[in-house]
């Protein structure tokens, strides 16, 4: 494999334009633009998605060529062209099963704001797959609570061959493609999943509060991040938590436990639920870090004494008009 550019130091984050499909890197810590035009090379002037594990998914615009690319590695893996809408593409959560390299990996892509999944195994599949799915419906609008919609996939992360998604007070559900054909549809569960602690929604958002939660893999373990802001403004977060799963109790014991370390890595945030995990790098451990590319921002939150810092990427002359950020990962 060829090996990253010297000029290139991951983690760092990535500002990419709708309008003409443009990317730009960031140094976080020096505050400017990285001048690494061989990694950018293929994925100019197309769509991008990142995923956990490093590799980011790109599709062309014009010929719907579709693959997945190690930034880090220059490794490139084809995959089948992707036939879906531009503008709803790149709002899209990418998640691998695994990495990338193993037969078996199952590459999901999960519509935000509608019931469907698409997917397609690294090997063996000819196409992707479409699939509609029912986990249930909530209320359209606050005021008419008879008038109800599809609940949709928000938050997800892959963790141990699974994808988990949507945690409540009482569980979460999980998507298994272990026992599916080649090509045939995931198997849709829930697991049972409560706290370890006394858990009130209301005590712990408080009046007019809202929260933004995401879900992180890390060393084969599952976090849970909570980012609270006040309902008027989602870009400032007012308080954050994390949690763990532990998977080791029994079925109907498992429980989220509040944790206040991350083993010395960071994790990494983005909108559109995108959430991983890294060490090493120039980013700090034990923090967690949040892109916010329209407000032109980075919060950064430390897990073990609570503080929070917001910068400034005018600072870092991030691109105006930046629909998306994402982070770029060793892979």
């Amino acid at each position: 494999m060829e090996s990253i550019s010297s000029s290139l130091e991951l983690p760092c984050l990535a500002i990419h334009r709708a309008d003409d499909r443009s990317t730009v890197l960031l140094s976080l810590p020096d505050e400017k633009l990285v001048e690494d035009a061989d990694v950018l090379v293929p994925l100019t002037n197309k769509t991008i998605l990142p995923t956990a594990r490093g590799y980011v998914l790109a599709r062309d615009l014009a010929s719907l060529a579709t693959f997945l690319y190690s930034p880090q590695s220059r490794r490139k893996i084809d995959l089948p062209p992707l036939a879906i809408d531009q503008d709803l593409l790149m709002d899209y959560n990418c998640l691998l099963s695994g990495e990338p390299t193993d037969p078996g990996c199952v590459v999901l892509l999960v519509e935000t704001d509608a019931a469907f999944i698409w997917y397609v195994r690294v090997a063996g599949d000819t196409r992707w797959q479409r699939h509609e799915y029912d986990i249930g419906s909530q209320p359209h609008d606050a005021d008419d609570p008879t008038l109800l919609e599809k609940s949709v996939i928000v938050p997800i992360a892959a963790c141990r061959g699974k994808f988990y998604f949507n945690p409540t007070p009482t569980g979460m559900g999980v998507i298994d493609f272990s026992a599916s054909p080649s090509g045939g549809p995931p198997a849709f569960g829930s697991v049972a999943a409560g706290y370890d602690y006394d858990y009130d929604d209301d005590d712990e958002r408080g009046h007019g509060t809202v929260a933004s939660v995401f879900l992180v893999e890390s060393e084969g373990a599952l976090y849970m991040v909570n980012l609270l802001s006040e309902a008027a403004d989602m870009h400032t977060v007012t308080g954050f938590s994390v949690d763990v799963m532990d998977f080791e109790k029994s079925s109907t014991a498992t429980r989220w436990r509040r944790v206040d370390d991350l083993g010395g890595r960071a994790f990494v945030l983005s909108l559109f639920y995108f959430g991983a995990s890294c060490e090493g790098g120039r980013l700090r451990g034990e923090c967690v870090y949040v892109a916010y590319p329209v407000a032109r921002k980075l919060q950064v939150f430390d897990v073990q004494d609570g503080s929070m810092e917001t910068h400034n990427l005018d600072q870092a002359q991030a691109p105006a008009a930046s629909h998306k950020a994402f982070w770029v990962l060793p892979s």
